[in-house]
Order: C-alpha cells, then sequence, then structure tokens
C-alpha cells in the first residue's frame, strides 16, 4: 500500500512539475561550419535532448540525469506537426534571437537586413540583436535562439485528437 502511495505521490510531482517547470530551448546555426543543433533542457541535469544533423539525417540524443538513454535518427513521419505548425502548437515564451550574418554583395546583406527587420514585426520575439556584416568576403550566417515552452500543455496538445477540417 505505501509503495503505490509513493508511486502516485512521484507521479503527482511530476506531473504538476511538467506545468510549472518551463522547457528551455536552444537553437544555433552556423553556416560556415555547416552546424545545426538544438538543445532541450528540462530541470537542468533531469532531461537533457540534443537534435543535431549528421549526414543530412537529424539525430536525436537523450540523456537523463547527465546519462544517455536513447540516440535515433529522425523518420519521415505522415502526421506529425512540422516547422510553424510545431512553433504554433509549442507557443514559445521569452523568446531571444542574436543573428550574425554577411555577404560578399552588401547589396544582398542589406535587403536580409531590412528583411530581418520587417519579419521581426511579424513574429512573437522578445528581443533580437542583429549584426550585419557589410564588408566581409565570405557569405556566412550565425543564428543563435533561446526560448521556454511548457511541457504540459505541448503534451496535452499533442495528445488531444485532431480534426481532419
Amino acid at each position: 500500500m505505501n509503495l503505490i502511495l509513493l508511486i502516485f505521490m512521484i507521479t503527482a510531482i511530476f506531473t504538476i512539475l511538467l506545468f510549472l517547470v518551463a522547457l528551455r530551448i536552444k537553437i544555433v546555426f552556423d553556416s560556415d561550419k555547416s552546424d545545426i543543433n538544438m538543445t532541450l533542457l528540462w530541470l537542468n541535469s533531469v532531461f537533457k535532448a540534443l537534435v543535431t544533423i549528421e549526414d543530412a539525417k537529424p539525430i536525436l540524443t537523450l540523456y537523463l540525469f547527465n546519462k544517455k538513454i536513447l540516440k535515433r535518427t529522425f523518420e519521415k513521419g505522415q502526421n506529425k506537426p512540422r516547422g510553424m505548425e510545431l512553433v504554433k502548437l509549442t507557443n514559445p515564451k521569452d523568446v531571444h534571437v542574436n543573428a550574425y550574418y554577411g555577404f560578399r554583395d552588401p547589396f544582398t546583406t542589406g535587403i536580409a537586413c531590412g528583411a530581418v527587420n520587417i519579419a521581426s514585426q511579424f513574429i512573437n520575439i522578445d528581443s533580437i540583436n542583429h549584426i550585419p556584416d557589410f564588408l566581409t568576403v565570405n557569405d556566412y550566417i550565425y543564428l543563435d535562439a533561446t526560448a521556454k515552452v511548457n511541457l504540459g500543455s505541448i503534451l496535452i496538445k499533442l495528445y488531444k485528437p485532431r480534426s481532419n477540417n
């Protein structure tokens, strides 16, 4: 009886933490190194997920208490949310973006700078720091973005039946 009560209490505490403690997301894109990675952290050292690109395939690595528990390649799915649908589903908060970019043609850099300014007006971003480099000799983009999302609400939205309309 005590074991069942203990399991119930641990499950209840875990469920409450899902709604109270935000999942921190960090995305880094570096065109010089051809590097794209995403880090997901929950309760600092309790849960960590890394998504990296290896051989043009996304790889998911999960850690629990800093011990690797899973490494798997993503497969394309038919009914999984994608792109902007996933962003709307997660409803990120506390979004901060740092963008450093430059193109050999200063005109292209200027167009990109204007596009970033226009796009930032239509997207819910708390802060954006973009540094265009008009005098570079190589094309590059470095993007570093962070956000927080509520895991409990995401899980509810993911498992809520979706209509086909």
